[in-house]
């Protein structure tokens, strides 16, 4: 069962739930779909309600559809263990236990500006009690840098935020952490039945540096799966002794220092955002939604088979902010500088932030080419073009 929603449906997803008949919500996005040709098994609020307490199972698109399940799925289990999830700071006191000299408190947007920085402890981490990709995330090493992005959020969050619903990015709290040392993984993952958790994805998150808090980079690899998937698991299984969950999908994002997985946040019922969970199909043909739906259980034996030595990647895009409604991606460029680029998605959309978000390949060969996608001005991917306008 799937919810779609904003920012973004892939067709990928779209083929999926024509060829599976996966019953989907009637709402603005899915007509929209449907309109354009695509015969989805649409369900009214009524029948989608009544089709989820038979099969106990569904999927969200994005953060977007969760305002829908709390108006009205009668499951107040999920709703709770959904809003839990959503509250970087209730799920930090919720894991005290596991994590007892972790350091973080939660303090009112309003209130930001009134702490003294000099008595704060460096680097740490600034971000939204409840937020969505890296919107209004700060990684501040000094004072200066605090009052920097302290500006910058009394500026500019506000505008970010009301892109998406309170629910999505909560506009009123941020959380103060200790930053977590270490390098960041993301793992794709659902609980059964029976509270038994099934990696889907690992992917290493890469950063250009130490500031950096883009989206840019998510690497894939068997390599990854061997070093990382016994750690995860033991982190899986530990977290839901805490959170008893089934029957449930998430994305999980970690720093792993080599001896401990600390979550940085959890995003509920789906998968990495903008489809992008999607480099599983490339990496095995298996959809992560469908074997969640279907309780496929993959190994890394049957995902890798054959590509052993590559390395998968998804990469986000962003558009530049000073670009203009008539530039757009230059997609020719960037598949003539990528040894092989998979897939390539752009955004037409300016105001969702992203040029296009892309699936590439990389063998030993061209390792540098993912350390050259950090540093990408994507001035140099962006082109001009002139809209004709219709005359009578």
């Amino acid at each position: 069962m799937l919810i779609l929603e904003k920012p973004y449906v892939s067709q990928t997803l779209i083929n999926t739930a024509i060829e599976k008949n996966l019953p989907v919500l009637r709402n603005a996005m899915s007509e929209k779909i449907v309109s354009e040709g695509h015969n989805l098994n649409l369900l009214n609020d009524e029948e989608f309600v009544a089709e989820y307490q038979k099969r106990g199972r569904l999927y969200t698109m994005s953060e977007n559809a969760l305002g829908w399940l709390v108006e009205h799925l009668p499951d107040q289990e999920l709703l709770d263990k959904i809003a839990l999830l959503k509250d970087k700071a209730t799920f930090r006191r919720i894991c005290q236990d596991m994590y007892p000299d972790f350091f973080f408190c939660e303090e009112e947007i309003v209130k930001l500006g009134d702490i003294n920085p000099e008595q704060l402890v460096y680097p740490l981490v600034l971000k939204p009690s409840v937020g969505f990709l890296s919107a209004g995330v700060h990684v501040v090493h000094n004072v200066d840098e605090w009052r920097a992005a302290i500006r910058d959020i009394q500026a500019n969050f506000h505008k970010v935020g009301s892109q998406f619903p309170e629910f999505v990015i909560g506009t009123q709290k941020f959380l103060i952490e200790e930053y977590i040392k270490g390098e960041e993984y993301a793992v794709d993952t659902y609980f059964d039945d029976q509270g038994n958790p099934t990696i889907l994805n690992i992917f290493h998150h890469r950063f250009a540096n130490e500031s950096d808090t883009s989206d840019r980079l998510y690497c894939s690899s068997r390599a990854l799966y061997d070093e990382y998937e016994e750690p995860f698991m033991n982190f899986l299984i530990q977290l839901n002794k805490v959170l008893k969950l089934h029957d449930f999908p998430m994305h999980i994002e970690f720093r792993y220092d080599g001896k401990k997985a600390i979550p940085i946040e959890i995003n509920p019922l789906r998968f990495a955002g903008f489809c992008l969970n999607e480099l599983q199909t490339h990496i095995s043909g298996t959809h992560p939604i469908v074997a969640y739906l279907n309780n496929i259980h993959l190994s890394k034996e049957e995902m890798w088979k054959g590509k052993e030595k590559d390395t998968y990647s998804f990469l986000v895009l962003e558009r530049p902010a000073d670009a203009d409604d008539k530039e757009v991606f230059n997609e020719k460029k960037f598949r003539e500088d990528m040894m092989d680029v998979l897939e390539l998605r752009p955004l037409a959309d300016p105001t969702v932030g992203v040029a296009a978000t892309a699936f590439i390949r990389t063998d030993d060969a061209h390792r540098a080419e993912l350390e050259h996608i950090l540093h990408l001005d994507m001035h140099d991917y962006m082109m001009r073009v002139e809209r004709l306008e219709l005359r009578d």
